[in-house]
């Protein structure tokens, strides 16, 4: 899950908590910051503020994080290469690179293949299409290679782990 999702459950789930703070931002008080901040302080510790992207997530909610990590996630907007004070947590998940420079195929895209990286993985939840830990590679497409019998022979024999696709129209 994106870390600025779980930016947004902790807040809500904060929110939830104090049944007296205004639906409305903008009608908040410094008390009505301070009893969220009062909730959720074993929670924010563990969010990843550097991996939330899109100032207008956490703005909002600036009072109810430490003054110095506030000001570390400004520095880091101006200049990503200033050097911080605050503790920074490793990514929940580690991003590979797409692995796709043109088009994978015609009828399958990333989110295709990292679902079926999952049933390999026998995952009860989908890999991303960024986290997919497979490279999948289309040793054959019929519009382009033919579709005998030995082409299919000649192109995927001795060839590990090849997952077969066929598309009916």
């Amino acid at each position: 899950m994106e870390e600025g999702k779980i930016w947004n459950y902790v807040i809500k789930w904060g929110i939830a908590q104090n049944q007296g703070l205004p639906s409305d931002l903008e009608n908040w008080t410094p008390k009505n910051f301070q009893a969220l901040e009062t909730t959720l302080q074993n929670c924010l510790q563990l969010i990843r503020c550097f991996q939330i992207y899109g100032n207008d997530i956490v703005q909002p909610y600036q009072q109810i994080l430490e003054k110095n990590l506030w000001k570390d996630i400004m520095k880091r907007i101006v200049d990503p290469n200033q050097p911080l004070s605050s503790i920074i947590l490793p990514p929940r998940i580690i991003l590979t690179p797409m692995r796709f420079a043109e088009p994978f195929s015609t009828i399958m895209n990333e989110e295709h293949a990292a679902e079926i990286a999952s049933w390999v993985d026998e995952k009860t939840t989908t890999y991303s299409a960024r986290n997919n830990p497979y490279e999948l590679r289309l040793l054959l497409r019929g519009s382009r290679d033919g579709f005998t019998a030995d082409i299919f022979w000649n192109l995927c024999e001795k060839k590990e782990n090849v997952v077969l696709i066929t598309y009916k129209s």
